[in-house]
């Protein structure tokens, strides 16, 4: 009798504890399905190529895809103002719709000036400005895409703003060489920040390619809307075997534009 009790008892014990330990592990495994960091996006950027520093592309993924190209569009209207004078002085106006570092204070600015806010920090205005002082500016930027053999591509306006600013990855493969021979381009979009002093203001603005400040980059661009995702272009590496351009349309945002686009850099190193 007595023993029939006994062996209840720690039945009884035993169940409970088995059930109190299972609860515990429960918990802890709904805690860390709660907590457990989420994998960042796995690369799945629709549209690149990687070329080496004479153009031969070496990788690429449906680099024919026309996309929405966002503020890689300033690349051409840097292309189009470098061929004017750089010193002259351009009125802002005083109406803004778009983004700006532009203080209202600031009447005029030089030409110089302007390209570098629209190359560095892809300042909307500027870039306006720019374009704004170019004769029949917007077809100007189309009829040098043809010029350049860029068939497959086309501009609305100057910021890139307009989902109608598309081109290919190999089409901007065109634009890049050329604009890589422009130094005034490859002075001001490589810099990782700069300074801009006018009228008696300082603009400070950094580069929206943060590999500006980690690799020998040459050249670069960025974009970023909704319709196009995130968007960049860069020439980096030693002149030789190991310059590369890499080109990349449509990843997720601003962050794994940078990341997508450094891993095919080193990748084909």
């Amino acid at each position: 009798m007595f023993y029939n009790i006994h062996m209840r008892q720690l039945l009884i014990s035993l169940s409970t504890a088995i059930l109190f330990v299972g609860n515990v592990q429960a918990k802890i495994h709904h805690y860390h399905r709660q907590v457990a960091p989420t994998n960042p996006p796995a690369f799945v950027t629709p549209s690149y190529l990687v070329a080496d520093g004479t153009g031969t592309i070496i990788k690429k993924q449906d680099d024919e895809l026309v996309r929405p190209i966002a503020s890689i569009s300033k690349l051409m209207v840097a292309l189009l103002s470098s061929e004017q004078d750089l010193s002259e002085q351009l009125q802002i106006p005083g109406i803004r719709q778009v983004q700006t570092t532009i203080p209202r204070s600031i009447k005029s600015m030089s030409r110089k000036e302007l390209l570098t806010l629209a190359l560095v920090h892809s300042d909307n205005f500027a870039a306006q400005i720019l374009c704004s002082n170019i004769p029949n500016c917007v077809n100007r930027m189309n009829e040098k895409a043809v010029e350049l053999g860029m068939i497959n591509t086309h501009y609305n306006e100057p910021t890139g703003l307009d989902r109608g600013n598309v081109s290919t990855a190999q089409d901007l493969l065109k634009l890049v060489i050329v604009a890589a021979t422009n130094t005034t381009i490859t002075e001001l979009s490589s810099m990782p920040q700069a300074e801009v002093m006018s009228s008696g203001k300082i603009i400070r603005v950094k580069n929206t390619n943060p590999l500006t400040a980690k690799l020998a980059v040459l050249l670069s661009k960025t974009g970023f809307t909704n319709p196009a995702g995130g968007c960049i272009l860069f020439i980096a590496g030693d002149e030789g075997n190991r310059r590369r351009i890499i080109i990349l349309l449509g990843s997720h945002n601003t962050h794994t534009r940078i990341t997508d686009s450094l891993k095919l850099y080193k990748d084909s190193l």
